[in-house]
């Protein structure tokens, strides 16, 4: 995995992030599309969700419900 180091300003809008964040150059154009971890709550609410009714969802599924902050 590749680390870059970012400003403490870029770091704040990343935490504060609740979707996906695209980085562009000076130029406007994308670099790439990056996702801030889940919170501990997210992940909670998606292992509460992924046995809710009885329903068993795959790690790829509670992965998407968190990622999309759909409700189930």
């Amino acid at each position: 995995m590749t680390r870059i180091a970012v400003g403490d300003d870029v770091a704040t809008q990343i935490r504060e992030s609740d979707g996906p964040i695209e980085l562009v150059d000076a130029s406007g154009q994308t670099v790439g599309v990056v996702r801030r971890p889940p919170t501990e709550s997210e992940i909670t609410r998606a292992k509460s969700r992924a046995t809710q009714d009885g329903q068993r969802l795959t790690w790829t599924e509670v992965v998407a419900q968190v990622q999309g902050g759909t409700n189930g």
